[in-house]
Order: C-alpha cells, then sequence, then structure tokens
C-alpha cells in the first residue's frame, strides 16, 4: 500500500502503462490523444547535451536570482502537487497567474508557448509574493521544498528541445561555471530535463485514462478542467 501520494501516483501511472495505450475500448481516446503531441516516454541516457562539459549554474555570484521576477513562473505537475501534499505545503499552490504584454511575450517565444498552452490554463503555479518573490524561498534565499522541490526547479538551468532529443543549457542563466567537477551535477540537471519533459506526456496520459483515481488521490482538486478536457 503506498505510503504516499507520490508513491500512490507512481503506482497508478505502472497500472495505466500495463496495457497497450491503443487498446480497447481506448482505441479513439487514444488517437484523438496521439494527435495532440508525441506519446512516448524518452530514456534520459538516448539524448545529447548541447554544453560545455561541467557547465552549471553558480547561484552565489548571480545578480538575478531565478526564483525571483515577474518571469520566474514554477509552473507545477501532478507530480510536483503530490509532492506538495505529502510535505503538507499545499499553501503554496494558486491559480492566481501573472500576465505579459505583447512586447514581453515577442522577447521570449518560450514564454509564449508556454502561457498558450492548455497546460498553462489547467495546472497552478508555485505562490509568489507581490515582489514576484517564490513563496518557497527562505530568508536566506534558500528553496524550503528541497529536496521535495519541482521538477522544473530540479534542472533549470538544462532544458529539453524533444524535436532535436537534446538537453541544452538555457539562456535565461548567465551566472555559471565551466568546471571538470562539476560534470556529475551538470548530469544530474540535465537528466531532470528529460524527466521533466517525461512528466508532462505522464500528466497527459495519466488525466485522459485516469481521471477517477487522480480525483480520488486528491490531485484534481487543484487543476482547472472544463468537460471537454475531462473526456480526452
Amino acid at each position: 500500500m503506498p505510503t504516499s501520494i507520490v508513491s500512490a501516483l507512481d503506482e497508478l501511472w505502472k497500472r495505466v502503462q500495463e496495457r497497450p495505450l491503443y487498446a480497447p475500448p481506448n482505441f479513439f481516446k487514444y488517437i484523438k490523444l496521439r494527435a495532440q503531441t508525441r506519446l512516448q516516454i524518452i530514456d534520459p541516457s538516448s539524448v545529447s547535451t548541447c554544453a560545455p562539459v561541467g557547465k552549471i549554474n553558480d547561484c552565489s555570484n548571480c545578480l538575478n536570482n531565478c526564483c525571483v521576477g515577474p518571469r520566474s513562473i514554477v509552473l507545477l505537475r501532478l507530480r510536483d502537487i503530490a509532492s506538495l501534499i505529502d510535505v503538507k505545503r499545499t499553501d503554496l499552490i494558486t491559480h492566481e497567474k501573472p500576465t505579459f504584454s505583447e512586447d514581453e511575450l515577442s522577447d521570449r517565444p518560450a514564454l509564449r508557448r508556454q502561457t498558450s498552452s492548455a497546460g498553462w490554463q489547467i495546472f497552478p503555479i508555485l505562490k509568489r509574493t507581490a515582489y514576484g518573490a517564490c513563496l518557497a524561498l527562505t530568508e536566506e534565499g534558500r528553496c524550503s521544498l528541497y529536496p521535495h522541490w519541482p521538477l522544473s526547479c530540479a534542472r533549470f538551468p538544462y532544458a529539453f528541445h524533444a524535436e532535436d532529443r537534446e538537453v541544452f543549457y538555457s539562456p535565461r542563466c548567465d551566472s555559471f561555471w565551466i568546471r571538470s567537477d562539476g560534470q556529475e551535477r551538470a548530469e544530474v540537471m540535465a537528466a531532470h530535463a528529460v524527466v521533466s519533459y517525461n512528466e508532462r506526456i505522464k500528466d497527459l496520459i495519466l488525466m485522459a485514462y485516469a481521471m477517477d483515481e487522480l480525483t480520488a488521490l486528491g490531485l484534481t482538486k487543484y487543476l482547472r478542467i472544463d468537460a471537454s478536457q475531462r473526456v480526452l
């Protein structure tokens, strides 16, 4: 019997995977879902990394904390929500999201893609202060959720480009070291970038095939799902 919501979510994913997604009576559901996105879960070891060996972020010398600022938004996935339930920090979950000007969206295509996605409408974010600082930060500027922090925090500043099957170092982070002793840490963040992508795929599949089970786990009350999205 799972002892946490995270482990229960893992068990649910295993059960959904036991049969092919296209198996009757779900064939047309699968076709509809497949038309929306790729459904392949990617092995982190099968992708390449486009970054100098040992390139890691140097937060101690950064003048622009990535956890602070109007564009520093952490969109939560099902696993992130489950983790927050487990550590009793659901007070950090909100659907009050910032808006951005057309100029800001034009300057940052990735931000435009994120805010125009279905995930932006459905999933919550981490709460922030009026100054745009993540409420999970301590007075010393450290993450109070670590090591149970969201997937996007674990992988940043590495990101995954699914079309090219390539992990890259985000240009959003301009405070970094390139050092031989940083390679292990860089590999961990790069792997988390692929895992973060995979969790988005898992979320789509679970929402299409196991909505009742997600509701039983107490996860769907943190989502904004309309009638059409319930019958994916």
